[in-house]
């Protein structure tokens, strides 16, 4: 019988041993090098949709955007936005059928996505130059496991037609129509279909508006050169990651109808940019006619990412005059903080507010050092609550002076909302 040689017996073992080894080594490895999962996948997500935005080139004339609906400044799957109004009647322009938008965030087998929906019920525009029957737009935004970003745009248009010919539900990306009437000669341009994909700096867009006009020449009665009509409108975007995402705003006054309409907008108004950086607004001074007087007010925000996430919203008013010295104050800050020591974990929120000498008549129990939430009514005026403070797991907000009139004064009826020095912060993922 043939003897294999010593030497080549221990090369044998040795050459064995390797290979069992490397196969022992190879089935933790390969599991560490495995492709990430879609909940792995890090971006950020700023999306929105609305139903239709018509502007005058000299803002005389402003609808919109209606129906609006956003998600941003998160990374977070699983959320979702959405709103509805009912038929609008825009004088010059024509009526925009009832309008709905919805958004959301998700993860799917391959990643993560944001999706943008709009809907209008129909549109007639320009004394009949344009019309349509139901609007659809939608956009999509993905980013897959190997980091790769892709999007789709679709329009639908039921029944459209422009200068009374009759366009395909589909029209092709970007369709180009000259609005050419007539009598008047061409008046601008109806874009169909419009599409945009774009990857800038780390961010992906994917947008698409159904229908757009642009007037680019003088002749419709009331319509300026400039005035652009844009109809069911959907933009999905992909942000770069960041440790925590900021919201939060600070404001002086502002009142609104009890329908939420805003009657009186919001004075010294800055609003905290959510990837972190500084904001400031001033005003030297506001009122609300028949109401109220302040002085010069300042809303200032700063949010930073390193060492840890962190925002402050603090807005200043120097002196508050209601109703000719109902309620008074010197001064009156709103300050709120939100950070976050680790990625994930409990947020700290901070309310550092304060009154300089804040006075109620008939109320000798009212003072600066009110407690937080403190309900009064005031015979005049209504509900007034001091210093109320509303906290979430990740936010806090808070409004120093809030009053539910129980009659009408000046412009605002019974029921309208007056909200003096505000400031709102929050960190969240």
């Amino acid at each position: 019988m043939y003897k294999v040689p010593w030497g080549e017996n221990l090369k044998r073992t040795l050459i064995a041993l390797m290979g069992a080894l490397t196969l022992v080594a190879a089935g933790p490895l390969a599991a560490q090098a495995a492709d990430p999962t879609p909940a792995q996948v890090q971006t950020g997500f700023s999306s929105s949709a609305y139903g239709s935005y018509i502007v005058n080139a000299d803002k005389s004339l402003v609808s919109g955007p209606t129906a609006s609906s956003t998600i941003s400044c998160t990374a977070a799957t699983g959320k979702t936005s959405s709103n509805n109004v009912a038929a609008t009647n825009v004088p010059l322009v024509g009526s925009v059928g009832a309008a709905q938008t919805n958004i959301k965030t998700l993860l799917t087998a391959t990643g993560k996505r944001t999706e943008a929906n709009s809907t209008i019920a129909g549109a007639t525009l320009l004394g009949g130059l344009i019309s349509a029957g139901t609007i659809t737009s939608k956009s999509t935004a993905d980013k897959s496991t190997t980091g790769a970003y892709s999007g789709t745009n679709e329009t639908t248009i039921a029944d459209l037609k422009v200068l009374g010919i009759a366009v395909k539900a589909s029209p092709a990306p970007n369709t180009v129509i000259d609005l050419k009437d007539p009598l008047l000669g061409s008046l601008g341009k109806v874009t169909l279909n419009g599409q945009e994909k774009r990857l800038v700096n780390g961010t992906y867009q994917v947008a698409t508006t159904a229908i757009r006009v642009q007037i680019l020449k003088a002749g419709l009665p009331g319509l300026n050169i400039g005035t652009d009509i844009r109809l069911g409108v959907s933009a999905a975007k992909l942000t770069p990651p960041q440790a925590g995402y900021f919201t939060g705003n600070g404001f002086s006054t502002k009142a609104s109808l009890l329908s939420g309409l805003v009657k009186s907008g919001a004075t010294a108004y800055a609003e905290v940019k959510c990837a972190g950086g500084t904001s400031t607004a001033n005003v030297a001074g506001a009122s609300i006619p028949g109401v109220l007087t302040a002085g010069a007010a300042t809303t200032n925000t700063n949010a930073t990412l390193t060492p840890a996430p962190k925002v402050t919203v603090i807005n200043t008013l120097a002196g508050l005059n209601v109703l000719g010295g109902l309620i008074t104050a010197d001064a009156i800050k709103a300050e709120t903080s939100a950070s976050r020591a680790t990625a994930g974990g409990t947020v700290t929120l901070t309310d550092t507010s304060t009154f300089t000498n804040l006075k109620i008549k008939g109320l000798a129990s009212i003072n600066a050092s009110v407690a937080p939430n403190t309900v009064v009514q005031v015979a005049g005026l209504g509900k007034v609550t001091l210093h109320k403070v509303f906290k979430s797991s990740s936010s806090v907000a808070v409004v120093m002076v809030e009053i539910v009139l129980e009659q009408a004064l000046g412009a605002l009826p019974t029921g309208s909302k007056i909200q003096i020095g505000s400031a709102s912060s929050g960190v969240h993922s």
